[in-house]
């Protein structure tokens, strides 16, 4: 099997065939598609050879061939001399120009999905260094930095990963919107060509190899090349059984592809990158203070304005009402086309291929298709996560350990608890923790208050200070029949100036991490217990100033 590369011609035109050519089609036998963007298509192909130089043209090839990718196999006793792809028009009459126009509109949807998909990467690639850059300095600080400039550097890398988040978010948002426009302009495609009666331009991909045969014999030949109008996404189910807290994890992947075929009994092989974007509940960062700007303080509040109504949609898409529902049915948990015994795991140093062994039909249209990848039991503990100054519900977390061992890649998770969807989630295995812990919502059983203890927060004045004392208090019931594991977090300010001083006159019984302020309690509640916690602080600071986030 040789590849020979003697040259390369690439047309996109209408064009005639030459009478000594010999139309052979071709047939689609495997698709390695990979996450995001993106298919590597291979195809076979049987022509009758006749001994000396002669032209083919196999056919059913793409119209979306990247050139420089194009591979072709033949027989030992076949010397390819050239080879070019070229895609065939058939241009009717009475050709509605919406069709034009709405082709048009799609190429540039995908262009632009292409260019989110880059901004994606390079964005998550940005808050992974900064993340680890905290995490090289919270270890081993440098010694010649002193506390305050430490706590600065730390404060403005904290900025930094908050608006790759936002940003994350945003691209994340402006991905789904492009695919719901995908879909619409997909669908008025196909309706407008229906309407035309068939009259619209009809493209085929097609190569056109000359060849010259030492004899005359059939001969077997392989295509291969890569296209960019394929891809799939993960999506995931989580089931969990309130009677054994069991949790089995459904891995499926939504295949999509606009390829100018129909992909008919395929090989389908589904490879990983790595992964990207944010968490789905709330993480407190540091409350530095700073002296009251007019002016900075507005711009302030609404980039804080806009940072939270971000969290408020990611977190709303969350609906878990509670947990531990029991079903009103003896009906079993529904089992998903399991293909895990197709399924075979292969995996190098860039990435992992699901490679099924089961053949696949996925239309052209662009609709998602969903593949079902393997069901798998997770070994998973489960507590409860509450940040009552960031939003005030309390969040079921499912806490999985030897989660690498699961290739996942960040995607949507339908919760489903005793066979029962309750709401959506987001798995992100873009973590360096032992273990993963994913949201499985809102539990309302589960009560969390924050209130200002008023009698014990006051304010005084000495010479050219002014002191402020601030007294919270957070009460945690457990509404539930089962005991229930937290945990707990609260902040207090973090100051870097040196005329403004804070000071922590009661922790509460906290864990304290004083670098940044933040306040963690682990608790367990039994049914029907109600514990509280008090904490108080103070801020120092010159009277004549006006100090912002004191609260």
């Amino acid at each position: 099997m040789r590849i020979p590369g003697l040259l390369f011609l690439l047309t996109i035109t209408i064009s005639v065939r030459s009478q000594d050519n010999i139309p052979v089609r071709s047939q689609l036998t495997a698709a390695n598609v990979y996450y995001g963007y993106g298919a590597e298509l291979t195809h076979t192909a049987k022509a009758s050879l006749q001994k000396g130089t002669q032209e083919i043209t196999i056919e059913n090839i793409s119209t979306s061939v990247d050139p420089n990718t194009i591979r072709i196999s033949v027989p030992e006793d076949v010397v390819l001399l050239s080879y070019r792809f070229n895609t065939r028009a058939t241009v009717l009459n009475q050709v509605n120009p919406a069709i034009k126009k709405t082709e048009d509109s799609v190429k540039q949807v995908q262009k632009q999905s292409s260019q989110l998909n880059n901004e994606s990467l390079v964005v998550n690639d940005m808050l992974e260094k900064t993340t680890k850059l905290i995490e090289t300095y919270t270890a081993s600080p440098n010694k010649s930095l002193s506390t305050a400039d430490l706590i600065r550097l730390l404060d403005f890398y904290t900025g930094k990963i908050q608006a790759y988040r936002s940003t994350l978010f945003s691209l994340q948002e402006r991905k789904q919107e492009l695919a719901e426009l995908m879909a619409a302009l997909q669908q008025r495609l196909y309706l407008l060509r229906q309407e035309n009666n068939g009259n619209a331009s009809k493209i085929t991909g097609e190569m056109i190899l000359q060849l010259v045969a030492q004899q005359s014999a059939a001969a077997d030949f392989g295509i291969t090349y890569f296209t960019r109008n394929a891809g799939w996404i993960p999506t995931y189910d989580m089931r969990v059984r309130s009677e054994d807290n069991s949790f089995r994890l459904v891995y499926k992947g939504s295949v999509t592809q606009t390829t100018g075929l129909d992909w008919k009994q395929v090989k389908l092989t589904l490879s990983t990158s790595n992964p990207n974007l944010g968490n789905t509940y709330p993480t407190l960062n540091p409350l530095f203070l700073q002296v009251y700007n007019p002016e900075i303080y507005k711009q302030m509040q609404g980039r804080a304005a806009a940072a939270n109504m971000n969290t408020v949609q990611s977190l709303d898409e969350v609906v878990v009402s509670a947990y531990g529902i029991k079903a009103t049915n003896e009906e079993k948990e529904e089992d998903d086309s399991d293909v895990g015994a197709y399924l075979t795991l292969s995996q190098n140093q860039l990435n992992t291929s699901f490679e099924i062994n089961l053949p696949y039909d996925i239309p052209g249209d662009g609709k998602a298709c969903n593949v079902a990848i393997r069901e798998t039991p997770v070994q998973a503990s489960y507590k409860h996560y509450a940040a009552p100054r960031v939003d005030k519900d309390a969040f079921l977390l499912a806490e999985v350990s030897n989660w690498e061992q699961l290739d996942l890649l960040p995607g949507d998770a339908n919760i489903i608890v005793d066979n029962v969807y309750l709401g959506k989630s987001f798995i992100d295995p873009n973590t360096t923790n032992d273990t993963l812990n994913v949201s499985l919502g809102r539990d309302k059983r589960v009560a969390v208050k924050r209130v200002l203890v008023k009698e014990f927060s006051k304010a005084r004045v000495r010479g050219d200070n002014k002191t402020e004392t601030y007294t919270w208090e957070i009460t945690v019931r457990n509404n539930k029949s089962k005991d229930a594991a937290m945990l707990l977090k609260d902040q207090v300010p973090v100051s870097r100036m040196k005329d403004v001083v804070v000071k922590l006159e009661n922790d509460g019984d906290a864990e304290v991490n004083e670098e940044l302020g933040i306040l963690n309690w682990k608790i367990s509640l039994k049914p029907g217990e109600t514990k509280k916690f008090r904490f108080s602080y103070s801020v120092t600071y010159p009277k004549n100033q006006k100090i912002t986030n004191l609260r």
